[in-house]
């Protein structure tokens, strides 16, 4: 599979549309859709189920599952290797009333050592533990 078609379902899927995928990857919405296309014809699935929000369908989720793992281990390549990316990316849930009290202290202490960027999604506790499962965060 193509890393830049699974960097873009990944972007698709954590934004929830084709469009706002595509300005967050500095492309137009056409070229995502060929990408998109271009990858189902290679797992002859379809990926994505183009509603809006745009979600993952079973197999998509596979590939999503993929993609974050391919793209947490470049990162940590990177970093290993000394490279300009200075931070691993992590997703990571969290409920509000943690966020409120004893996640400050993580926040700050990973804004202090730098080595990771913080994509933090706030959920009620049912909903995290169902993105902790499907190894959507950390």
């Amino acid at each position: 599979m193509n890393p830049i078609h699974l960097e873009t379902l990944l972007t698709i899927v954590e934004e929830g549309s084709f469009e706002v995928a595509a300005a967050v990857l500095g492309i137009s919405p056409s070229a995502v859709s060929q990408r998109i296309k271009s990858l189902e014809a290679a797992t002859g699935r379809v990926l994505l189920r183009r509603t809006n929000p745009v979600t993952a369908t079973d197999a998509g989720e596979i590939i999503v599952q993929a993609a974050r793992r391919m793209a947490l281990l470049q990162a940590e390549t990177d970093v290993a290797l000394g490279r300009r990316l200075a931070r691993v990316p992590l997703s990571v849930a969290i409920n509000s009333d943690s966020l409120a009290t004893w996640f400050r202290g993580v926040i700050d202490e990973t804004a202090r050592r730098g080595e990771a960027a913080l994509r933090i999604r706030i959920e009620d506790e049912a909903r995290t533990l169902a993105l902790l499962r499907r190894g959507d965060v950390l």
